[in-house]
C-alpha cells in the first residue's frame, strides 16, 4: 500500500481544489510541508505534485512551488470565496478567542454558499509576530476574482490594507481596531456603557475602592477600558496599574499589595483587562492570603473559557465573539458600502467573584 501513498496525498489536494480551499492560482503546500503533513517521505510527496503537474491541475516553475492551475478557472466562475487575513487556527490554549471569530465567519458564509480562506502567510506572520506583511500583500493580490474581500485581524497594519484595497478595489472589514480607511469597515466591542452602569451595580454592592490591572494594546475595548479607568482614578478612589502582564510576576505581586495597602479599611474590587489577567490576581491575592469574593471581589474581561471553566467562576464583561465573526461576513456578502465602524455592545455575566456584602455589615 506504502506505493499507492503518493495518489493518497494527491486526492487530498483535488478535493481541497473542488471544494475550493485551494482555487486557481494559488500556491499548494511544499514538499517539505506535504511530508510533515501527511507522514510520508520527502520523495512520496514530490511524487505526488509531480503526478498532478503532470494532470495539468497543478504547475510549476523552476525554484518556485507549484500553484493551481489557472485553466480550472472556469469550472469555478460560480464559487466565491472570502479571504481571512486572521491569526493561526489554535487547536489548544485556554481562550480559543480568535478561533470563534473565525467560526463565526465561515458559517455565515456557509450559509451564503460562500467559502472562506484562510491566508496562510497573514496568520504564520502573526504567529510569529513579525511586522513585515509583505507576502501577505503579494498572497491577497495572486487570489483569483473569485475573492468577494477580506476580514483582517487588527494586527494587520494599514499601509497593507490600503495597498490591498487600492490595487484589488475588494472590500475590507478589520475586526478589533478602528480604521480610517476608505473601503474599510471597522467591527469592535464597545464595552464603555457597560462598565460605567456596572461601577453603579458594584457601589450598591458595598465596594467603594477599586484597582485596575491594565493591558496596553491597540485593540479598540482596550483603548475603551484605558477611558474607563481613567474616569475611575478621576472621580473615585482608584488606582491604576498600568501595564501589569509586561511586568515579571513577583513585580506584579508588589504592585498589588501595595494598591491593597492603600485601601485599607475599605471594601475593594479589581477590574483585570482580561480573564487570564483576573486569574493571575486571583492567585496572587490568595498567595497574600486574601479570599475572593469574600474580601476582595475581581473582575475579568471577555468571558473566554477562562472565565466560565474554572473554580472560581468570573464575574466578567462578556461577548460571544462568533458574533463578531457573523457581523463581519455578512458586511462582505451583502455588500454594505456605508463604509462606518460597527459597535457590539458587551453585557456584564456576574460570577463567582464578585460578593454581595448585606448593607448592615457594610464599612461607609
Amino acid at each position: 500500500m506504502a506505493k499507492f501513498q503518493y495518489k493518497m496525498i494527491a486526492q487530498k489536494i483535488q478535493a481541497e481544489i473542488r471544494t475550493g480551499a485551494l482555487l486557481p492560482g494559488m500556491t499548494v503546500p511544499s514538499s517539505r510541508d506535504l511530508s510533515n503533513i501527511y507522514k510520508v517521505s520527502h520523495i512520496t510527496a514530490v511524487h505526488a505534485l509531480k503526478y498532478l503537474a503532470g494532470q495539468g491541475i497543478l504547475l510549476h516553475k523552476q525554484g518556485k512551488n507549484y500553484v493551481v492551475s489557472r485553466k480550472l478557472e472556469n469550472t469555478q466562475n460560480n464559487y466565491r470565496f472570502l479571504t481571512l487575513l486572521f491569526r493561526q487556527i489554535s487547536s489548544d490554549g485556554a481562550e480559543f478567542y480568535g478561533n470563534r471569530i473565525i467560526s463565526g465567519i465561515t458559517r455565515e458564509a456557509a450559509f451564503a454558499s460562500i467559502g472562506s480562506h484562510l491566508s496562510a502567510n497573514a496568520a504564520r506572520t502573526i504567529c510569529l509576530h513579525q511586522h513585515d506583511f509583505s507576502s501577505t500583500l503579494d498572497e491577497a493580490l495572486m487570489l483569483p476574482k473569485q475573492n468577494i474581500g477580506f476580514i483582517a485581524d487588527f494586527y494587520i497594519p494599514d499601509e497593507i490594507l490600503e495597498e490591498i484595497s487600492l490595487q484589488t478595489n475588494l472590500p475590507i472589514v478589520v475586526i478589533g481596531r478602528v480604521c480610517n480607511l476608505p473601503n474599510v469597515h471597522s467591527v469592535v466591542l464597545d464595552p464603555l456603557p457597560v462598565y460605567r452602569a456596572l461601577l453603579g451595580t458594584l457601589k450598591r454592592m458595598g465596594y467603594n475602592a477599586f484597582i485596575c490591572c491594565e493591558n496596553k494594546d491597540n485593540r479598540h475595548e482596550i483603548l475603551q477600558q484605558h477611558c474607563f479607568f481613567q474616569e475611575l482614578q478621576e472621580k473615585e478612589n482608584a488606582k491604576e496599574i498600568v501595564e501589569y502582564n509586561q511586568v515579571p510576576e513577583i513585580q506584579q505581586r508588589s504592585l498589588l499589595h501595595t494598591a491593597i495597602d492603600a485601601f485599607q479599611g475599605k471594601r475593594i474590587a479589581i477590574f483585570a483587562a482580561s480573564d487570564s489577567i483576573a486569574r493571575r490576581v486571583i492567585q496572587q491575592l490568595n498567595e497574600l492570603n486574601l479570599k475572593v469574593p469574600e474580601q476582595i471581589g475581581v473582575v475579568g474581561f471577555y468571558g473566554t473559557r477562562l472565565a466560565t471553566e474554572k473554580s472560581p467562576k468570573l464575574s466578567c464583561l462578556s461577548v460571544n465573539p462568533t458574533d463578531l465573526g457573523k457581523i463581519a461576513a455578512d458586511l462582505l456578502i451583502l455588500g454594505d458600502t456605508r463604509y462606518r465602524v460597527h459597535e457590539i455592545p458587551m453585557s456584564f455575566v456576574f460570577g463567582e467573584t464578585i460578593f454581595w456584602l448585606p448593607h448592615n455589615a457594610r464599612k461607609e
